[in-house]
């Protein structure tokens, strides 16, 4: 028997055992940890490495590439330390390892030999050794029910935006074309307000620098200057999460004030407007088991923007096998290309002495994933995507439409500060 196959086989035993872990303080720094928290430390250290296999479809098939990231840092009470009651710092640095795959521009990398928005979204363009992703002070008014937080930050963090249980697909075409918002961990200038209504209502309203120039200079998020600086992204909304955790409806609407280019026309003008749904609603629940349906609803009201609607819908089975931090999930994912995005990647095809013909404005994608806890700090998600008129966003040059075909990814997740016990 192989390796990798003993492996596997390694996996899939540990992963149908009970799940009974302690929850105290446990490793080497455990003592360390104890003292921080005296003084309203704690520290993170989380280890991500995302691996995706394109079997089939794309540009370039049986492509794969890697992203892998150590976050390191901490929330501080400045309760203990200044006696700022109701204040924090939250830090966070991101260095980018184990990456393969990853750059600028994308049609040589990852996402351009997958080709289409769902096959290349999951992995980012990592281009620098690090980032500082988080540095923000936050404060809070009437009893927490007002929540202010003011620094280098990312909207992802605040919005209900990853709402799939997951971490490798859980994306949105719009959010990310069409925002102004990076995908995390890279942050800007920006401001976050929430105010809790009732128990299970609140309002929210964010306010981002939208600086991709940070970005593709390099700067390591060091560089707090607003010079090259695009536009602003404005994102509001309103929510429902009940005392469920795992209940959740949010409404948000945005606006970018970025100047938006046709990619077929060139024609230019300021600002776009778009707005996202998201839920999660549990169905039933009996002892540790339960049912979950989560769905989105995404719109660009702007027809410069690569794609003008997203839709998805998915079934999450919580504590399969009797294991609690477990999950199993299913969805499905529509996406409607607008007909410029379409006819820019025919011209540029023609050009190329490529395939004549315009595309499909509708794509598809089935796909299965999972959540599985193989012990107390490390987890891994699987996932398999089935691909239906992919549409070449990451590589509008090819020559060659997409064709229908399978994506796999694997998430692996090592809670490194648990481990030592901080």
């Amino acid at each position: 028997m192989n390796t990798p196959l003993r492996l596997c086989i390694c996996l899939l035993a540990v992963s149908l055992l009970p799940q009974a872990w302690a929850q105290t303080r446990e490793g080497p720094l455990a003592d360390l940890g104890e003292q921080l928290a005296g003084y309203g430390i704690q520290p993170h250290v989380q280890f991500w490495s995302l691996s995706m296999k394109n079997l089939d479809t794309g540009p370039r098939p049986h492509s794969f590439g890697n992203s892998g990231d150590l976050f390191i840092g901490a929330d501080i009470n400045l309760g203990p330390l200044a006696g700022l009651d109701s204040s924090a710092i939250h830090i966070e640095e991101t260095l980018f390892i184990l990456d393969q795959g990853t750059g600028q521009p994308t049609s040589r990398n990852w996402q351009g030999a997958a080709g289409s928005y769902f096959a290349g979204a999951p992995i980012h363009n990592d281009i620098t050794s690090n980032q500082l992703s988080l540095l923000t002070v936050e404060h809070q008014w009437l009893d927490g029910r007002l929540d202010l937080h003011v620094g280098r930050t990312n909207a992802r963090r605040y919005f209900y935006i990853y709402n799939c249980d997951t971490v490798v697909t859980c994306n949105d075409p719009i959010i990310d074309a069409s925002t102004g918002v990076l995908p995390p961990p890279y942050g800007a200038w920006g401001g976050y307000l929430k105010y809790q209504v009732n128990p299970s209502l609140y309002v929210h309203a964010g306010v981002f620098e939208s600086n991709p120039m940070d970005y593709l200079k390099k700067r390591n998020g060091l560089d707090f200057s607003t010079e090259d600086a695009s536009g602003t992204s404005v994102l509001l909304g309103l929510g429902s999460k009940p005392g469920d955790d795992t209940t959740q409806y949010e409404l948000n609407a945005y606006f970018n004030t970025a100047r938006q280019v046709d990619p077929l026309t060139a024609a230019s003008d300021h600002g776009t407007a778009g707005a996202f749904f998201k839920f999660r609603q549990t169905l039933w629940r009996a002892n540790l088991q339960g049912l979950q349906v989560f769905g989105s609803l995404s719109a660009a009201a702007d027809d410069k923007q690569p794609f003008s609607h997203f839709a998805e819908a998915g079934l999450t089975y919580l504590a399969p096998f009797d294991r609690p931090q477990d999950k199993l999930n299913v969805k499905t994912s529509y996406l409607r290309v607008n007909p410029h995005q379409l006819a820019f990647q025919q011209q540029l095809r023609t050009d190329n002495n490529g395939n004549p013909r315009l595309g499909e404005r509708d794509v598809y994608a089935l796909e299965a994933n999972a959540h599985v806890a193989l012990s107390r700090n490390l987890s891994i998600e699987p996932s398999v995507q089935y691909l239906i008129n992919p549409d070449n966003f990451y590589n509008p040059g090819a020559r060659e439409l997409s064709g229908n075909g399978f994506v796999v990814g694997l998430q692996v997740m090592l809670d490194v500060g648990s481990l030592l016990g901080l």
